[in-house]
């Protein structure tokens, strides 16, 4: 028997091994585990601040664009009033200068026909 108790004696000693060493590694894993959730948040925590960096840039851009918008239109706006305030003698002087064009040759003209041989 005492060979038994001897075997016996030592599958203890194992299974408390390999308990410990079970142990142990569920304890190295729940440790991996924390750390490598404290990365990810950290992680995260940097992604989510460049998002929003980007986001406001963008937001800042959208205000400028629609400012710059605004500008147009109101310059658009003023160009158009100009115009039919300004159309009725604008159309006046071209009638007025299609009418008094003067049909006498220029004397540079004139003197450059009289100088060329033919």
């Amino acid at each position: 028997m005492e060979g038994s108790s001897k075997i016996n004696s030592y599958s203890k000693k194992a299974n408390e091994i390999i308990e410990t060493a079970l142990k142990g590694k569920s304890n190295i894993m729940a440790e991996a585990k924390t750390e490598a959730d404290k990365e990810i948040s950290k992680y995260r925590d940097q992604q989510e601040e460049i998002f929003e960096e980007e986001r406001a840039e963008q937001e800042r851009r959208m205000d400028d664009l629609s400012e710059i918008e605004a500008k147009a239109e109101a310059e658009i706006a003023e160009i158009k009033e100009e115009f039919e305030a300004n159309k009725e003698e604008v159309v006046e002087f071209l009638i007025e200068s299609i009418k008094s064009v003067s049909l006498k040759v220029p004397k540079v003209v004139k003197g450059n026909f009289e100088d060329m041989q033919i």
